[in-house]
């Protein structure tokens, strides 16, 4: 018989969540940050069979106007023990958000390859990107160099440290160098930025998972790398570089520094997080022999207004879509 407990202690859920191998997304810090600075609240929940774990998920829960109420996020999740069926956990969560949250739909975008989903289940617009590039971190360090798929890339790694660029972990004092670098890519390729406050907060709420590196040539931060980091995934979150750092290939060092940050922490996966048409993807098609793809993002509907919120999404989806279009045509010109 499954069984489903909340879980509001802290180190209950470390400890779960450790075991499974669990996600970042689906840490106690990320459902912390989510909740502390956004539209959000958080639950987490285990799913047991025979008194032993079967699952987990860190739900995330956000308030939709009247008279659609809430839905439900398990962002990277839910998590499952080894050979249990996703479907198993995925019901489950599915059965608790729907007498516990009040919510119209509850929404899973789980990192695995393969799984099939009961007749509850249906593809949704995507939250997060399914085609991303994964390293797996596995052997040795030199294991893991050749088997980086370019030449190129490992050749500038090398490249990198001869043309005196140095990387090292971050700390709080690096902030505002992080900051002003993001802020200025962010303007040059025209993509939008949280507050300041969100990533000074960020780096005190995600503590434990947080891998954050900086490259520096001269003295002067020319690129950072934001990461979290599990057992089971190293995932990155934010970066940047500047032109300078292209020149001297600091991105190509930097990335190393924390994929091997990574495997030090015990991380299986380095999760390159997302794969677009742009050069910033190429990039990360450097480091792997192929793109990897997750199952995508499913939603199961939870009471009959989820048809009509489902609608409203792909309908307000398709007109960001073409909105970007006409953004980036624009910009073209």
């Amino acid at each position: 018989m499954t069984e489903i407990t909340e879980i509001t202690d802290r180190h209950t859920w470390d400890s779960l969540w450790g075991s499974l191998e669990g996600h970042p997304l689906q840490s106690w810090q990320w459902g912390e940050l989510k909740s502390e600075t956004g539209p959000w609240a958080v639950r987490r929940i285990s799913v047991s069979e025979g008194g032993s774990a079967i699952g987990a998920a860190q739900i995330l829960i956000r308030k939709l106007p009247w008279p659609f109420r809430n839905m439900c996020y398990i962002p990277r999740g839910p998590v499952t023990a080894p050979s249990v069926p996703l479907s198993t956990v995925a019901d489950a969560c599915a059965s608790w958000c729907a007498e516990n949250t009040r919510a119209v739909s509850v929404k899973i975008d789980p990192a695995v390859t393969e799984a099939s989903l009961s007749h509850r289940w249906s593809p949704s617009p995507t939250v997060l990107i399914s085609k991303t590039a994964v390293i797996p971190l596995t052997g040795t360090q030199e294991d893991i160099l050749r088997s980086i798929h370019s030449k190129k890339a490992r050749q500038y790694i090398r490249k990198a440290g001869r043309e005196g660029v140095s990387c090292r972990p971050a700390t709080r004092s690096d902030l505002p160098d992080i900051m002003k670098l993001y802020h200025d890519t962010a303007r040059h390729d025209g993509f939008a930025l949280h507050s300041d406050e969100f990533y000074y907060h960020a780096f005190e709420c995600l503590d434990g998972i947080n891998s954050i590196f900086v490259a520096q040539a001269e003295g002067k931060t020319e690129a950072f790398l934001w990461n979290a980091a599990s057992a089971g995934t190293a995932f990155e979150l934010w970066g940047a570089v500047s032109d300078k750092g292209k020149k001297l290939r600091a991105n190509y060092a930097l990335k190393w520094a924390a994929i091997t940050d990574a495997q030090q922490r015990g991380s299986r996966l380095y999760d390159l997080n997302g794969l677009l048409n742009d050069g910033i993807s190429d990039f990360k098609l450097l480091w792997v022999n192929g793109p990897t793809y997750w199952i995508g993002t499913f939603d199961c509907a939870l009471n009959p207004l989820a048809g009509i919120w489902d609608t409203a999404m792909r309908l307000h989806s398709r007109w960001n879509q073409r909105n970007d279009t006409q953004k980036n045509t624009a910009g073209g010109q």
